[in-house]
């Protein structure tokens, strides 16, 4: 009721069907696939695109709307991950179980494998690369050791070993900038005007802090577990930002 007027909302009978959601929300899953494309085989963006268009057909009996282009994604280079689909598959399922995985891993830059106990806990895209986030763990024991992050593409093969965690592998507690390389430590970055702007509009951490300047600059405080993706991203602005130094990081953030 607003100004003496009654509005009224109509829902279709299509949308209220055992399904339990609408097109908007279908429009949410179709955008998800594009998204995730780049990271799957050709023939499960398939198979997924088949079932979203099923479902558009049963909530519209048959005159689904116009969902639009997809999402594109172009890039220089990326990494095909259909020989990898098996390994995403068997890492989502100890996840969900927390199995005790063996992992043979190739680190980037040695030519001999390198084999772990580990926890996985989660999957993260960063960069247009996929990684397992996760503990490993001493031979016989199911408490975590050292936190480790390994990018899929370089895992030979993994296999649950029937045993199983208790703890929360995942660690799903504040973003951080970066990858879980190392234990937390705290960066000042200063940023120049002409790219304030950019880095101001976007969450590189959870706890960080912008201090603009009167130069048209800011300084930005950030929590890091990876130095080297810090650094990197730095550069990237060719010489628009510079690494001030390192703070006193606060655990109670």
């Amino acid at each position: 009721m607003e100004n003496r007027r009654r509005y009224y909302r109509l829902r279709s009978r299509s949308e209220e069907k055992s399904l339990g959601f609408s097109f908007e929300e279908l429009h949410c899953l179709a955008a998800c696939r594009d998204v995730a494309a780049q990271f799957l085989p050709e023939s499960v963006v398939d198979r997924i695109s088949q079932t979203v268009t099923a479902l558009a057909l049963h909530l519209a009996e048959g005159n689904p709307p116009t969902a639009g282009q997809p999402i594109g994604f172009r890039s220089k280079g990326f990494i095909d991950y259909s020989p990898h689909f098996q390994t995403i598959t068997t890492l989502r399922k100890a996840i969900e179980r927390r199995q005790v995985c063996r992992i043979v891993y190739r680190a980037r830059g040695r030519q001999a494998e390198g084999v772990y106990r580990y926890a996985p806990g989660r999957l993260v895209a960063m960069s247009g690369t996929l990684y397992v986030l996760g503990y490993r763990m001493s031979e016989g024991s199911v408490l975590p050791d050292r936190p480790t992050t390994f990018s899929i593409h370089r895992i030979a093969e993994v296999t649950p070993t029937g045993e199983y965690f208790r703890f929360n592998a995942a660690d799903g507690e504040a973003r951080t900038f970066g990858l879980g390389w190392h234990e937390p430590r705290r960066v000042e970055v200063r940023v120049d005007a002409e790219a304030a702007d950019y880095v101001r509009d976007r969450v590189w951490s959870d706890d960080q802090v912008v201090k603009d300047q009167e130069d048209g600059s800011i300084v930005l405080s950030v929590t890091t577990t990876s130095e080297k993706e810090l650094n990197a991203w730095v550069s990237s602005f060719g010489g628009q930002a510079e690494i001030l130094g390192s703070v006193a990081h606060n655990d109670n953030n």
